[in-house]
């Protein structure tokens, strides 16, 4: 369970060095965020910093394939996002 918390954790620095690094989150048809790196970053962190971040926000209640991309458009990163908190409650007996 440690290594589950573990990887959700989305510190402070964390926090700020995604926002350094996003242009702008857009939106699919479908209501799926998917989010602008400025060129030169490692959309390979920033992949996962876009994973942690949903994970910490916990709005999005369903899991979706996500991307980031850079500003230039030629470049992209795919990543999962597993939401699985809002069935926390039901493990927890809170949902019935």
């Amino acid at each position: 369970m440690e290594s589950n918390n573990k990887q959700k954790e989305f510190s402070p620095s964390d926090q700020n060095r995604f926002k350094e690094g996003l242009v702008e989150t857009k939106w699919t048809q479908n209501g799926l965020p998917y989010y602008v790196i400025r060129d030169g970053f490692d959309l390979n962190e920033y992949a996962l910093l876009a994973k942690r971040q949903l994970e910490h926000d916990r709005e999005i209640a369903h899991d979706f394939t996500s991307k980031v991309i850079n500003e230039s458009a030629d470049s992209e990163v795919p990543f999962e996002y597993k939401s699985g908190w809002f069935l926390e409650g039901l493990a927890e007996g809170e949902i019935e």
